[in-house]
């Protein structure tokens, strides 16, 4: 019994893991620039993108706290006996930045924007130096940069898992 309580753990942390690292990766190096590439307007591409990352972010905070849980309950019943080794520290680390980065990424900065999208008429008119756009940008410049970290992190965790 304690095998199976374990493969399910180590189950459930690697699918986590591999749905933060793979679809992050997915969304920023395919679906995004294919959808821009393709959709007439830019606005149009981002209303369709960011329908997409709205139901990645629902997904991701799900994986963040399935991280966090199996990683608890795997430390205080299998990994911890003495003082924990170094590789197990740099993965634990590593697993904050990921879910840390993630958390900005996929609860703040990504609703944030999409909000100022969604509560601006004739976004499209709108000139680039105007305010509403400049928060956006930002915002998406933010979450960019936090999925980058989170993807890294996300390969070293699994690396030393």
């Amino acid at each position: 019994m304690e095998t199976l309580y374990f493969d399910v753990l180590q189950f459930l942390y690697h699918l986590a893991l591999a749905i933060l690292v793979g679809g992050a990766v997915v969304l920023g190096a395919a679906a995004a620039p294919a959808i821009f590439a393709s959709v007439r307007s830019r606005g149009e591409a981002g209303a369709i993108f960011g329908g997409v990352l709205g139901r990645y972010d629902g997904l991701a905070i799900l994986c963040v706290v399935l991280i966090i849980v199996t990683s608890v309950l795997k430390a205080t019943a299998f990994e911890v006996t003495g003082a924990p080794e170094t590789r197990l520290v740099v993965r634990w680390l590593a697993l904050l930045v990921l879910c840390g980065a993630t958390l900005y990424s996929s609860a703040w900065a990504n609703p944030v924007a999409r909000t100022i999208r969604a509560q601006t008429p004739d976004w499209d008119d709108l000139r680039d130096d105007a305010p509403l756009r400049r928060e956006f940008a930002s915002m998406h410049r933010g979450s960019r940069r936090a999925m980058t970290v989170a993807i890294f992190a996300g390969i070293v965790a699994m690396f030393l898992s």
